[in-house]
This record gives structure tokens, sequence and C-alpha cells, in this order.
């Protein structure tokens, strides 16, 4: 039997040292054994072990027990990515896009496919594939569409009938599809004729003709949007009446008619 000595012991260690220095194994994740580097590290166990005094066969059995469970946990965990990646066809997700220089970008839009290449799952959206691992939300239906969809800016219209003038109110139709072509206002239980109204570059101008037989107070707008969803905003736009109502010009009138009805009376006196 030949003997082993030390400096055959070093060369080995230092070819060991050399092959790690010119390639190094990088696990997915930054605290993740994967199979392949568990496997290197029994291999290098083996091939490196004191001749003179080797581990034990049970050892090694323990540690190949250990290497089969750490793959079928790989495997399973695999299929499990793989399969819930079919349910994402339909579904509104951001991913992330890595360019040429190496700059990430959050890309968002519907995955039309899922196609599996090299045993790992592709997401298909707008023509373009990306990773399974670039996923990084998903949204629900509604969700997704929420920004998308009609909306109105919350404000106050003070109207005050001594100094009546237009009010505008900002308010967006909807995009990407879920616009509206038109929208009904809604005021005190009755909604809004259409001649008092215009709609011009992201604003709605309500003629002071719509709020002319209010009494004062507040009164909330109700707006009805003919988007794919049938949006209604409340409570986002209340319109405050001040000084409303024609009550000094009626109680002026009264005075008058009481002090012409005097006169006449003293007249009648002195004539009799």
């Amino acid at each position: 039997m030949s003997s082993v000595t030390n400096t055959d012991l070093s060369t080995k260690l230092d070819e060991l040292e050399g092959l790690n220095t010119e390639k190094k194994f990088e696990p997915r994740g930054s605290s993740e054994l994967g199979k392949d580097a568990f496997l290197k590290l029994l291999v290098t166990q083996l091939s490196n072990q004191d001749p003179l005094n080797p581990q034990s066969d049970q050892e090694f059995i323990a540690q190949l027990a250990q290497f089969s469970a750490l793959e079928q946990m790989t495997n399973m965990s695999t299929t499990l990515t793989n399969t819930s990646a079919y349910g994402l066809v339909g579904k509104q997700v951001i991913v992330n896009s890595t360019d040429s220089l190496g700059k990430v970008t959050e890309v968002r839009g519907t995955v039309d496919a899922v196609k599996m290449k090299n045993g790992s799952a592709e997401l298909l959206i707008d023509g373009k594939t990306y990773s399974i691992d670039d996923l990084v939300q998903v949204m629900d239906s509604f969700y997704a569409v929420k920004d998308y969809l009609p909306s109105v800016k919350e404000q106050e219209i003070l109207y005050d009938p001594s100094n009546p003038t237009i009010s505008n109110v900002e308010i967006n139709l909807g995009s990407n599809g879920y616009e509206a072509a038109s929208v009904a206002v809604m005021l005190n239980g009755k909604y809004i004729d259409k001649e008092h109204m215009t709609y011009e570059d992201g604003v709605l101008k309500i003629s002071p003709e719509a709020f002319k037989d209010l009494a004062p107070g507040k009164y909330s707008l109700g707006f009805y949007f003919d988007d794919p969803f049938s949006t209604v905003v409340t409570g986002q736009v209340t319109v405050k009446v001040v000084n409303g109502g024609s009550e000094g010009d009626g109680s002026t009138d009264k005075d008058d008619d009481t002090t012409g009805s005097d006169t006449d009376k003293d007249e009648e006196t002195e004539e009799a």
C-alpha cells in the first residue's frame, strides 16, 4: 500500500483552492443552499478526506439522505411555482425589466400567455417575455383598473346669488379603455340640465343657473359616468349656498305697499 505524504495532501488542497478561485458557484438567493452546491460540497468532502481516518459510511448515508430530501423539496417548489404561473393568464401584473445597461424598471401589463423554458415558467406580456422570477406584484381585476376609472377631485363650490359665477369641477373621464363618454350630475335629488354644463380639458363647467333655486345651505353633487363599470362618485363635491333667495326685495316691497296705503288714508281724511 502506497503511503500518502503531506505534500500530496497540500497539492490537492491547492488545486481545490484554485478551482474555487477560478469558478465561484452562486446559489439562488442569499442564504439558500441549492442541490448543485450541496452535491459539489459532498464530492469535495469525499475527494479530500483523510485516507488514514476516513468518515464512516453512516455519515455518508445520512448526507446522501439529506441531499435526496433537498432535491425533492427543490423539485416540489419548482413544480408549485410553475403550476401557479398558469393561473396568472389574464391577470394584471408588475414585473422587473432590466435593460442592456443594467437599469431595472417596473413594467405593468396583462399576462397573455405562460410558457415553459428549461424547466422555468416565462410570462408573455405585451409581446415580450419575462421570467417568473421577475414577478413583483399580481393585482385583483378591480384593483388593477381602479386607477383607470373616472374620478372627481374633492372640492367645495360657493354660490352667491348676488354674484353668480360659473363653477369649475375637475373630473377625470378615465383611460386605457375604461373611459366614460359622458357624465350626469345630480343635485338635491334631480339631474342638472345638460344645457347648464360644458366639459373641456378635464374641467366640468356648471352654470350658476343650476343653483338659483337652492335655499341657503350645503348640498352634495353626485356624478354618474357611463364607463364600463358605471362608476358613481358622491361626497367629493359640495355646493355651499350663501345669502340665497330674494327675502330682501320682498320685504322692501311690503314696506312700500304699507307706506302707500297710509298716504291714501290721510288724503281721504283731508277730503272729508
